[in-house]
């Protein structure tokens, strides 16, 4: 926040009210979640979490996966029989969401298609389409994640290329707290991911 700040004439020294180091550690984990549900993956801490799941098949060939409670979003999901890995999740509000749900236009084992949504309770789920009827077992080769990091943790693992957007986006959220928004703007300009 230096940085970006005019320079003061004299000295400026913090004689009452909130520290500004309280107000960056009671924005910082809700950026942190932010960050990692917006940065690419490829820099993203993935982590696989398939010995943790479990498929429950659909006579139709479909089949769900309710996800643990701390996956912030799936990354990538190989079932047994599927040629290659889905990558990219869609969701009710995409095009090829309704054909999913007629066996001639859903997709199949050389492009199986999956949604990550929510369930009425408001589990995570995933909702795969692409296996014959025909499979009695759906096996879980492999599902990779990005995690929710814990709770005022005293450290992460991140990338060296997210620690810069990550105290922009901090700084950027106090400096509205602050009632400063050209300043959160100025933040934000900055963030180069």
């Amino acid at each position: 926040m230096e940085e970006l700040t005019p320079n003061w004439d004299g000295t400026f020294e913090q004689s009452e009210g909130v520290l500004i180091d309280n107000y960056i550690d009671g924005v910082l984990d809700e950026q942190l979640r932010l960050l990692l549900m917006t940065a690419p993956i490829t820099i993203l801490p993935v982590t696989e979490v398939s010995e943790q799941h479990t498929a429950t098949r659909r006579n139709d060939g479909s089949g769900r996966i309710t996800l643990i409670e701390n996956v912030m979003r799936p990354v990538s999901l190989q079932i047994k029989g599927w040629k290659v890995p889905v990558t990219r999740f869609i969701d009710e509000r995409h095009p090829l969401y309704e054909l999913q749900f007629n066996r001639y236009t859903r997709g199949g084992t050389t492009k199986p298609v999956a949604t990550f949504t929510l369930d009425g309770l408001g589990n995570k789920i995933i909702d795969y389409f692409s296996l014959p009827s025909s499979s009695t077992t759906h096996h879980i080769m492999s599902l990779q994640c990005i995690l929710t990091p814990d709770d005022n943790a005293t450290t992460y693992d991140l990338n060296p290329q997210l620690i810069d957007t990550l105290a922009r986006r901090c700084a950027s959220a106090v400096y509205d707290i602050m009632g400063n928004r050209a300043m959160a703007d100025v933040m934000l300009s900055h963030i180069a991911i």
